[in-house]
């Protein structure tokens, strides 16, 4: 059940990067090879600093690795992002919601030092209500600090908690060839 949590926990902050777009891999989820494929449309590179001073920064196009920390989870996960360029408009960290997702709260707000987040998105009877903050140079390193809370019929009462998530990220430079962006390898 903790693998079960932590797992949500993980999904829930990639989702806050635009990360998941509810694709699943041939084996039917994420896990089944240790790859999942990620909406990069969401997600993507403009340097730090953008024309418009209203934009939302997005994370430089290439490889990042993420660092996932939970609390209560004694390993943190790794995982290597492939990001690519972002759709016109596109907020990193306020994606549009996937097929079958609905969010009453999708707010991404400016701060001296970052972004704050704030939102609630529902999907398969399940609710995540996230707020976190963003900060970093999005070009070399960024780092978000999320706490979620997953509710709903269909998750069990012992997982119905806060969850504090801390996600660090560091640019790798290019993607590898055999890694298309919006491809997210665990590990």
């Amino acid at each position: 059940m903790r693998r079960s949590v932590t797992f949500a926990c993980v999904a829930a902050s990639l989702l806050v990067l635009g990360a998941c777009s509810g694709k699943k891999s041939e084996g039917g989820s994420a896990e089944a090879n240790g790859t999942a494929t990620a909406d990069t449309n969401s997600t993507a590179p403009a340097p730090a600093a953008s024309a418009d001073a209203g934009a939302v920064a997005s994370p430089k196009q290439g490889l990042w690795e993420m660092k996932i920390s939970a609390a209560n989870v004694p390993q943190p996960q790794v995982m290597s992002v492939c990001v690519g360029a972002p759709a016109p408009g596109a907020n990193s960290f306020a994606p549009p919601p996937a097929a079958g997702q609905t969010c009453t709260k999708n707010a991404v707000t400016k701060t001296a030092s970052g972004y704050d987040i704030d939102s609630e998105c529902t999907a398969n009877g399940m609710t995540v209500a996230s707020k976190g903050t963003v900060s970093g140079d999005f070009s070399s390193d960024y780092k978000i600090d999320m706490s979620s809370k997953i509710s709903g019929a269909n998750v069990p009462a012992a997982a119905q908690q806060e969850m504090k998530t801390s996600i660090e990220a560091h640019y790798k430079g290019a993607c590898p060839a055999a890694m298309k962006p919006g491809e997210v390898k665990r590990g």
